[in-house]
Protein backbone atom coordinates (compact mmCIF):
# COMPACT_ATOMS: atom_id res chain seq x y z
CA UNK A 1 0.00 0.00 0.00
CA UNK A 2 1.71 3.70 -0.73
CA UNK A 3 2.19 6.40 1.80
CA UNK A 4 0.11 8.62 1.91
CA UNK A 5 1.93 11.18 1.80
CA UNK A 6 5.60 11.62 -0.14
CA UNK A 7 7.72 13.38 2.93
CA UNK A 8 7.36 13.39 6.50
CA UNK A 9 8.08 17.34 7.64
CA UNK A 10 11.87 17.84 9.44
CA UNK A 11 12.22 19.11 12.81
CA UNK A 12 13.50 22.17 11.19
CA UNK A 13 11.16 22.68 8.84
CA UNK A 14 8.61 25.65 10.25
CA UNK A 15 5.08 24.59 10.12
CA UNK A 16 1.83 26.14 10.17
CA UNK A 17 0.84 25.58 13.69
CA UNK A 18 -3.07 25.14 12.60
CA UNK A 19 -2.86 23.53 9.17
CA UNK A 20 0.26 22.19 9.03
CA UNK A 21 1.63 23.99 5.93
CA UNK A 22 5.25 23.93 5.11
CA UNK A 23 6.50 27.61 5.88
CA UNK A 24 10.38 27.35 5.01
CA UNK A 25 11.75 30.81 3.32
CA UNK A 26 8.20 32.86 4.28
CA UNK A 27 8.44 36.17 5.98
CA UNK A 28 7.03 36.04 9.60
CA UNK A 29 5.09 38.77 8.84
CA UNK A 30 2.81 36.93 6.21
CA UNK A 31 -0.02 34.54 6.06
CA UNK A 32 -0.13 31.04 5.37
CA UNK A 33 -0.73 30.58 1.89
CA UNK A 34 -3.31 27.20 3.23
CA UNK A 35 -5.14 28.94 5.62
CA UNK A 36 -4.49 32.19 6.23
CA UNK A 37 -2.75 32.23 9.52
CA UNK A 38 0.03 34.95 10.44
CA UNK A 39 3.35 32.95 10.25
CA UNK A 40 3.86 34.67 13.47
CA UNK A 41 1.10 32.72 15.39
CA UNK A 42 2.89 29.57 14.29
CA UNK A 43 6.88 30.73 15.73
CA UNK A 44 6.43 28.93 18.61
CA UNK A 45 6.89 31.82 20.96
CA UNK A 46 3.79 30.53 22.91
CA UNK A 47 5.23 27.58 23.99
CA UNK A 48 7.51 27.12 26.71
CA UNK A 49 8.41 24.49 29.38
CA UNK A 50 5.81 23.16 31.90
CA UNK A 51 5.82 24.21 35.29
CA UNK A 52 7.53 20.99 36.40
CA UNK A 53 10.56 21.65 34.52
CA UNK A 54 11.07 24.79 35.79
CA UNK A 55 14.10 25.38 38.71
CA UNK A 56 13.02 25.39 41.96
CA UNK A 57 11.16 22.89 44.68
CA UNK A 58 9.25 20.18 42.72
CA UNK A 59 6.10 19.69 45.02
CA UNK A 60 4.31 22.30 43.95
CA UNK A 61 5.41 22.58 40.81
CA UNK A 62 3.73 18.55 40.97
CA UNK A 63 0.96 19.71 41.38
CA UNK A 64 0.43 22.61 39.72
CA UNK A 65 1.97 20.72 36.31
CA UNK A 66 -1.10 17.65 37.42
CA UNK A 67 -3.80 20.43 37.68
CA UNK A 68 -2.77 21.40 34.17
CA UNK A 69 -2.59 18.57 32.48
CA UNK A 70 -5.92 17.07 34.04
CA UNK A 71 -8.31 20.41 34.10
CA UNK A 72 -7.13 22.58 30.92
CA UNK A 73 -5.17 19.68 28.59
CA UNK A 74 -6.06 21.49 25.36
CA UNK A 75 -4.36 24.71 27.18
CA UNK A 76 -1.55 22.48 28.17
CA UNK A 77 -0.72 21.05 25.33
CA UNK A 78 -0.84 24.31 22.96
CA UNK A 79 1.50 25.67 24.97
CA UNK A 80 3.48 22.59 25.60
CA UNK A 81 7.45 22.76 24.44
CA UNK A 82 7.99 19.62 22.60
CA UNK A 83 11.41 19.57 22.68
CA UNK A 84 11.97 19.87 26.38
CA UNK A 85 13.77 17.01 28.14
CA UNK A 86 12.23 13.78 28.03
CA UNK A 87 14.16 12.13 30.88
CA UNK A 88 12.31 15.03 32.88
CA UNK A 89 8.54 13.98 31.55
CA UNK A 90 9.73 10.75 32.70
CA UNK A 91 10.37 11.58 35.90
CA UNK A 92 6.55 13.56 35.85
CA UNK A 93 5.11 9.70 34.96
CA UNK A 94 6.67 7.89 36.98
CA UNK A 95 5.04 9.62 40.26
CA UNK A 96 1.65 9.22 38.35
CA UNK A 97 2.55 5.51 37.40
CA UNK A 98 2.67 4.62 41.01
CA UNK A 99 0.01 6.33 42.36
CA UNK A 100 -2.48 5.16 39.68
CA UNK A 101 -0.69 1.17 40.00
CA UNK A 102 -1.00 1.36 43.94
CA UNK A 103 -4.88 1.96 42.74
CA UNK A 104 -5.40 -0.08 40.03
CA UNK A 105 -3.86 -2.86 42.32
CA UNK A 106 -5.99 -2.36 45.37
CA UNK A 107 -9.11 -2.23 43.36
CA UNK A 108 -8.30 -5.86 41.53
CA UNK A 109 -7.28 -7.28 44.29
CA UNK A 110 -10.18 -6.26 46.04
CA UNK A 111 -12.74 -6.75 43.24
CA UNK A 112 -11.13 -10.48 43.38
CA UNK A 113 -11.74 -10.83 47.20
CA UNK A 114 -15.52 -10.16 46.37
CA UNK A 115 -15.69 -12.56 43.60
CA UNK A 116 -14.14 -15.59 45.33
CA UNK A 117 -15.30 -15.05 49.08
CA UNK A 118 -19.08 -13.48 47.93
CA UNK A 119 -19.93 -15.61 44.68
CA UNK A 120 -22.47 -18.85 46.90
CA UNK A 121 -21.01 -21.15 44.60
CA UNK A 122 -17.30 -20.74 45.94
CA UNK A 123 -15.87 -21.18 49.28
CA UNK A 124 -15.90 -18.21 52.14
CA UNK A 125 -13.33 -17.46 54.77
CA UNK A 126 -14.38 -16.27 58.23
CA UNK A 127 -13.54 -12.76 58.00
CA UNK A 128 -13.66 -11.08 54.63
CA UNK A 129 -10.92 -8.69 55.55
CA UNK A 130 -8.32 -10.94 56.77
CA UNK A 131 -8.73 -12.88 53.57
CA UNK A 132 -6.63 -10.32 52.21
CA UNK A 133 -7.06 -6.66 53.26
CA UNK A 134 -5.02 -7.13 56.42
CA UNK A 135 -2.72 -10.02 56.27
CA UNK A 136 0.92 -9.87 55.91
CA UNK A 137 0.13 -11.85 52.55
CA UNK A 138 -2.35 -9.72 51.08
CA UNK A 139 -0.11 -6.85 51.56
CA UNK A 140 2.76 -8.62 49.85
CA UNK A 141 0.56 -9.02 46.82
CA UNK A 142 -0.56 -5.89 46.88
CA UNK A 143 2.94 -4.74 46.53
CA UNK A 144 3.63 -7.03 43.92
CA UNK A 145 0.82 -6.38 41.84
CA UNK A 146 1.45 -2.59 42.06
CA UNK A 147 4.64 -3.12 40.39
CA UNK A 148 3.45 -5.28 37.72
CA UNK A 149 0.86 -2.53 37.03
CA UNK A 150 3.65 0.07 37.11
CA UNK A 151 5.58 -1.96 34.56
CA UNK A 152 2.10 -2.36 32.54
CA UNK A 153 1.65 1.25 32.30
CA UNK A 154 5.36 1.94 31.67
CA UNK A 155 5.34 -0.23 28.81
CA UNK A 156 1.67 0.44 27.23
CA UNK A 157 2.90 4.19 26.99
CA UNK A 158 6.57 2.97 25.40
CA UNK A 159 4.51 1.12 22.98
CA UNK A 160 1.51 3.84 22.20
CA UNK A 161 4.07 6.13 21.56
CA UNK A 162 5.63 3.99 18.59
CA UNK A 163 2.62 3.36 17.09
CA UNK A 164 1.87 6.93 16.94
CA UNK A 165 5.13 7.69 15.02
CA UNK A 166 4.30 4.77 12.73
CA UNK A 167 0.65 6.24 11.99
CA UNK A 168 1.87 9.72 11.73
CA UNK A 169 4.94 9.17 9.64
CA UNK A 170 2.53 6.95 7.30
CA UNK A 171 0.61 10.08 7.24
CA UNK A 172 3.02 12.34 6.59
CA UNK A 173 2.85 13.88 10.08
CA UNK A 174 5.43 15.22 12.34
CA UNK A 175 5.30 13.29 15.86
CA UNK A 176 8.52 11.38 15.78
CA UNK A 177 9.12 9.30 18.74
CA UNK A 178 10.63 11.45 20.95
CA UNK A 179 8.63 13.73 21.03
CA UNK A 180 5.46 11.68 21.14
CA UNK A 181 7.08 9.98 24.27
CA UNK A 182 7.29 13.35 26.16
CA UNK A 183 3.46 14.44 25.25
CA UNK A 184 2.50 10.66 26.46
CA UNK A 185 4.55 10.94 29.83
CA UNK A 186 2.91 14.15 30.52
CA UNK A 187 -0.47 12.09 29.67
CA UNK A 188 0.35 10.53 32.42
CA UNK A 189 -1.44 12.07 35.21
CA UNK A 190 -4.46 10.75 33.44
CA UNK A 191 -4.42 7.88 34.88
CA UNK A 192 -4.78 8.73 38.14
CA UNK A 193 -8.61 9.74 38.41
CA UNK A 194 -9.30 6.60 36.13
CA UNK A 195 -7.32 4.55 39.12
CA UNK A 196 -8.91 6.64 42.01
CA UNK A 197 -12.82 6.10 40.49
CA UNK A 198 -11.81 2.15 39.94
CA UNK A 199 -10.97 1.79 43.57
CA UNK A 200 -13.56 4.36 44.88
CA UNK A 201 -16.31 2.21 43.32
CA UNK A 202 -14.52 -1.16 44.27
CA UNK A 203 -13.86 0.17 47.77
CA UNK A 204 -17.08 1.53 48.82
CA UNK A 205 -18.96 -1.00 47.33
CA UNK A 206 -17.47 -3.73 49.15
CA UNK A 207 -18.00 -1.34 52.39
CA UNK A 208 -21.45 -0.77 51.06
CA UNK A 209 -21.79 -5.23 51.55
CA UNK A 210 -19.84 -5.18 54.90
CA UNK A 211 -22.36 -2.37 56.97
CA UNK A 212 -25.32 -4.21 55.29
CA UNK A 213 -26.38 -1.24 53.82
CA UNK A 214 -26.94 -2.73 50.62
CA UNK A 215 -27.61 -6.60 49.72
CA UNK A 216 -25.03 -8.75 48.16
CA UNK A 217 -27.79 -10.50 46.12
CA UNK A 218 -29.83 -7.62 44.86
CA UNK A 219 -26.74 -5.28 44.29
CA UNK A 220 -24.68 -7.69 42.47
CA UNK A 221 -25.38 -6.98 38.98
CA UNK A 222 -25.52 -3.30 39.26
CA UNK A 223 -22.34 -3.54 40.80
CA UNK A 224 -20.43 -5.51 37.80
CA UNK A 225 -22.50 -3.69 34.61
CA UNK A 226 -21.58 -0.40 36.71
CA UNK A 227 -17.79 -1.48 36.68
CA UNK A 228 -17.67 -2.97 33.05
CA UNK A 229 -19.57 1.12 32.19
CA UNK A 230 -16.18 2.50 34.15
CA UNK A 231 -13.71 0.85 32.02
CA UNK A 232 -15.73 1.97 28.85
CA UNK A 233 -16.01 5.59 29.49
CA UNK A 234 -12.08 5.65 31.20
CA UNK A 235 -10.94 4.11 28.30
CA UNK A 236 -13.00 6.81 26.12
CA UNK A 237 -11.64 9.46 28.20
CA UNK A 238 -7.41 8.41 28.14
CA UNK A 239 -8.26 8.25 24.12
CA UNK A 240 -9.65 11.80 23.95
CA UNK A 241 -7.19 13.18 25.99
CA UNK A 242 -4.42 11.61 24.32
CA UNK A 243 -6.15 12.86 21.44
CA UNK A 244 -5.87 16.43 22.45
CA UNK A 245 -2.06 16.16 23.36
CA UNK A 246 -0.96 14.69 19.98
CA UNK A 247 -3.19 17.08 17.88
CA UNK A 248 -1.83 20.36 19.35
CA UNK A 249 1.77 18.78 18.93
CA UNK A 250 1.77 17.82 15.57
CA UNK A 251 2.51 20.43 14.16
CA UNK A 252 4.64 22.56 17.16
CA UNK A 253 7.83 24.30 16.36
CA UNK A 254 9.70 24.63 19.72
Amino acid sequence: MPRIAPRVPEMTDLLCEKCGYVLNGLPDTSRCPECGTPIAQSIGDHRHLPAWEMPGPKSAKFFRTTAAVLFRPTSFYRTFAVRGSVPAAHRFARCHWWISAALFAAAALLHSMWYWVDIPALPRPTNRWVYIGTSAAGLGIWVIATYITYLMLDGITKLAARLTDWEARYRGLRLPYDVTLRGMYYHAAHYVPVAFLAAATVIGYQLLVVLRIVSLNSSMYAYVYGLSGEVIVSAAYLFYTYWIGMRNMMFANR
